[in-house]
């Protein structure tokens, strides 16, 4: 409206609107002022907000001010400055303030919004906040249920609990709305399980009950929270038939067989399920990768408490896999993780086979791929989905000069170069040189995971090891051990994580051990040979007199069989690994022993949050002489170390008596076992970047000839490590400190360890 223009009081009421709602002024007022016939002056009195030039919190220390702006910017809430003050406004960032302090468990947390002038015209909004302390939820109460009882539905709840002697921490203690969400549909999910499939879920009643609601502060109140949960139960239904409409790919005599839903029983909601998943796989793994399934229960008229299920199929279109391509790989030839997807491009596109296919390219250790790996580009006219799979390079190759300290070796230098996949061809090949208190070790590997573009791995290695442990005392057993040998290996690939394989080995040892230190009842040691009188030392003349000398080649053929499926080989999360193996020696292979050795074991990881995962292993072995010749001693089983019991020092659990007598040679040296079994369990918690905390058990034994498999001699400990994992060493840095609660008297009770490796 402009001079001029005619008076119309609807347009001006219009205009007063529009201005109004542009949330510019607090208050406007329009006259309408006569001048003259035919002429009014309209007067417009208008009173602008002020702008707020900041935002600011007070009285926040348990939620810092970034935190709380995070929230907000996450709950899409902005701060935005030189805009007009509303009121409107205000009270919904105090509301968004408010649900941030929620979900870090302040639900008692109270905002105020205080506005001060700053300027001509502009203000300054401050939120005070008085936070309270974390409200734990004290009651889980749910109201409507007659079937059954709380106890009961609250062990449906999976990540809402109440405060309790098993749940006195953590994240689920603390009411969060949006976790909720969940946990009402695994509420619902254990009613349907059941039959109730009319199953209603109200919205939850959070109660803040205040011990001293007098008081002035939040934190002085000291609040409890009440959760009350509605439900309507409905009454239990029966399974009827199942029916599936839409199929033409498969006959529907093939498709019900996939549901373990059977007529006249309870109707189970997750049997249906996995039905349908059942079913989706199927069509998937055939290149069928947009086929669902929309399930739907009828109610038999005749039957009131019986339901049919009718399964429509939508099946969709078949697809080919197109183009394959690899992302990130900026060292690692396209052909090595190719070769690890079993599908080639124009196959029909396998989800199954697809989906194991980028495990294992995860699983190779050195291109990890990205949270969200696999991007799809669907080519509807000719019906193919071309792949990009996207990860980076993670430096699998070891370089190290240095210094170190075990409690095997000592002190020592050394030198290693290893990697896992050498020029980027996959190949994996070791070079090392150690030298230090204890010994030298000098050795060279490589193995060939495809020889010639099949699966199948050629390898072998070299060595030559001096170890010397005349200055330690293992179990009364000081001992020299000089072996050097080489081995080669054959192996195929069986299926996708399974490995069949044959090794051959040649070993030359030359090794020496104590006698006893004190005469023991029936032990005479046999001439030139006797207990010496102080500690063993290796330059005195007369060695030969404190020194049982063990010497001979052996020759073995191992053939093996081995299952992986772990997501990562330094540090597994998920997955499991068992092995079987038959080693004999002596025959026609030469050497001078004879025996057969089976060992069997497997190792299982299984994650139980985000953070923590559970991990076990379990091993068994026995060694069997052929032809009456001896076992080699120094192939006799010994465990103890960093990878079989910690808490005990290395080599030093041999075979004993329930009293703790060892078994013993003509010469008086002790005698390791002819058969052994161990169990490792650990709890791992991810504290946070490459480190992690765990809580561990070991147990086992080595048993004599004698003995059996007497698991009264079992032994244990318990204890913690810290496991670093840094990216200049292949496997992680481990600090053990272990506990052996029952030990013999020549035994510690407790015992540190460190160490650079794998636990199993």
């Amino acid at each position: 409206m402009a001079k001029g223009d005619p008076y119309d009081p609807e347009a001006v009421a219009k205009s007063f609107h529009r201005f109004w709602d542009s949330g510019l002024v607090e208050d406007v007022k329009v006259e309408a002022e006569e001048m003259a016939p035919g002429k009014v002056r309209l007067i417009v009195t208008v009173k602008e907000r002020p702008k707020v030039t900041e935002w600011a919190f007070a009285g926040n220390k348990k939620v810092s001010t970034s935190t709380i702006r995070e929230q907000l910017e996450t709950a899409n809430v902005s701060l935005k400055r030189n805009v007009p003050l509303r009121t409107s406004e205000v009270q919904r960032l105090r509301q968004a303030i408010l649900d941030a302090y929620g979900k870090e468990g302040y639900a008692s947390a109270v905002v105020d919004p205080v506005v001060t002038g700053t300027g001509p015209n502009q203000v300054k909004v401050t939120f005070q906040v008085d936070e309270g302390v974390k409200i734990k939820i004290g009651k889980i109460n749910i109201v409507g249920n007659n079937i059954y009882g709380d106890r009961t539905l609250r062990r449906a709840l999976k990540k809402t609990k109440q405060k309790s002697l098993f749940h006195m921490f953590g994240k689920k203690i603390i009411w969060n709305k949006e976790v909720w969400g969940e946990d009402s549909e695994n509420l619902k999910k254990f009613y349907m399980n059941h039959g109730y499939k009319d199953i209603v879920v109200g919205e939850p009643k959070v109660e803040l009950i205040a011990r001293n609601p007098q008081a002035t502060t939040q934190k002085e109140k000291k609040y409890r929270m009440v959760v009350v949960i509605p439900v309507e139960e409905g009454k239990r239904f029966h399974m009827g038939s199942l029916s599936i409409k839409g199929n033409a790919v498969f006959p529907s005599e093939t498709l019900r067989k996939l549901y373990e839903a059977k007529p006249g029983r309870i109707y189970n909601y997750s049997k249906v399920e996995e039905g349908n998943e059942a079913l989706r796989t199927l069509y998937q793994s055939r290149g069928y990768i947009y086929a669902y399934t929309n399930p739907s229960l009828v109610d038999e008229k005749d039957k009131p408490d019986t339901v049919d299920v009718v399964v429509d199929v939508y099946e969709g279109d078949r697809f080919r896999l197109g183009r394959l391509e690899f992302v990130g790989n900026t060292k690692t030839q396209d052909k090595v993780l190719r070769r690890e997807v079993r599908l080639i491009e124009g196959d029909w596109m396998n989800m199954s086979l697809f989906k194991r296919s980028v495990f294992k390219v995860n699983q190779l250790g050195y291109f990890k791929l990205k949270d969200d790996p696999v991007e799809f580009k669907f080519d509807e006219p000719n019906k193919r989905v071309n792949v990009t799979i996207k990860g980076e390079e993670v430096g699998r190759t070891d370089i190290q000069f240095g210094a170190g300290y075990s409690e095997l070796e000592g002190f020592f230098g050394q030198f290693s170069f290893g990697t896992r996949n050498f020029l980027g061809r996959g190949e994996i090949i070791g070079l090392s040189a150690q030298a230090g208190k204890a010994g030298s070790t000098y050795s060279l590997s490589f193995s060939e995971p495809y020889f010639l573009d099949k699966r199948m791995i050629v390898g072998g290695s070299i060595y030559n090891q001096s170890l010397d442990y005349s200055a330690y005392s293992y179990a009364q057993s000081d001992y020299v051990r000089n072996s050097k040998g080489a081995s080669l290996m054959w192996g195929v690939a069986v299926r996708d994580f399974g490995q069949f394989a044959v090794s051959y080995g040649y070993e030359n040892v030359a090794a020496k051990y104590s006698t006893v230190r004190t005469l023991f009842p029936g032990v005479t040691p046999t001439f030139p040979h006797r207990p010496p009188l102080g500690p063993p030392f290796k330059d005195i003349p007369t060695e030969d007199k404190f020194f049982e000398k063990y010497e001979g080649i052996t020759s073995s053929l191992t053939p093996s069989y081995g299952y992986n499926s772990l997501d990562d080989p330094f540090d597994p999360n998920s997955g499991m690994t068992y092995f079987g193996r038959v080693r004999y020696a002596g025959g026609a292979l030469g050497g001078d022993f004879q025996y057969w050795r089976p060992e069997a074991g497997m190792s299982f990881y299984h994650p139980l949050t985000r953070r923590t995962l559970v991990a076990l292993n379990f091993e068994a072995g026995i060694i069997k002489p052929l032809k009456g010749v001896a076992i080699p001693f120094y192939d006799r089983y010994r465990l103890g170390g960093e990878r079989s019991l910690r808490g005990f020092q290395y080599y030093s659990v041999l075979p004993r008596t329930a009293e703790g007598l060892y078994f013993y040679d003509l010469n008086g040296v002790p005698l390791g076992g002819d058969r052994y079994m161990q169990l490792n369990l650990e709890y791992q918690i991810k504290v946070g970047g490459p480190i992690k905390l765990i809580l561990f058990t070991d147990s086992g034994n080595a048993w004599f000839e004698t003995q059996g498999w007497d698991l009264k001699l079992y032994r244990y400990s318990f204890g913690a490590e810290l496991r670093i994992f840094l990216p200049i060493f292949q496997a992680p840095l481990r600090f053990i400190y272990g506990i052996n609660p029952k030990p013999f008297s020549d035994e510690k009770k407790t015992d540190f360890q460190f160490s650079i490796g794998t636990t199993f």
